[in-house]
């Protein structure tokens, strides 16, 4: 089952990627980006990318466990309604 509901959400994941408001926040990172690597110090630099990192790491968490429990609760609602 962990392997289905990986493969269903890394093709959720590649169709959320497609969207023009990941798009729009991605180019916002992207110019962000830029500005802070002319303007910090190394070590600087060095504790931003950590700090993304673990955020990212959330990110990617808290939605695979949301994805995965919405599509637990969509099975149950299924089977709870072609049991009636």
């Amino acid at each position: 089952m962990d392997e289905i509901l990986d493969k269903l959400f890394d093709d959720y994941a590649a169709m959320a990627i497609k969207s023009e408001d990941i798009k729009m926040y991605e180019a916002e990172v992207r110019n962000n980006r830029k500005w802070l690597n002319k303007n910090l110090s190394k070590k600087q630099k060095k504790f931003l990318l950590r700090i993304e990192d673990s955020k990212d790491s959330i990110c990617e968490i808290s939605s695979f466990k949301s994805f995965t429990s919405g599509f637990k609760l969509g099975l149950k609602i299924g089977y709870g309604v072609n049991n009636e």
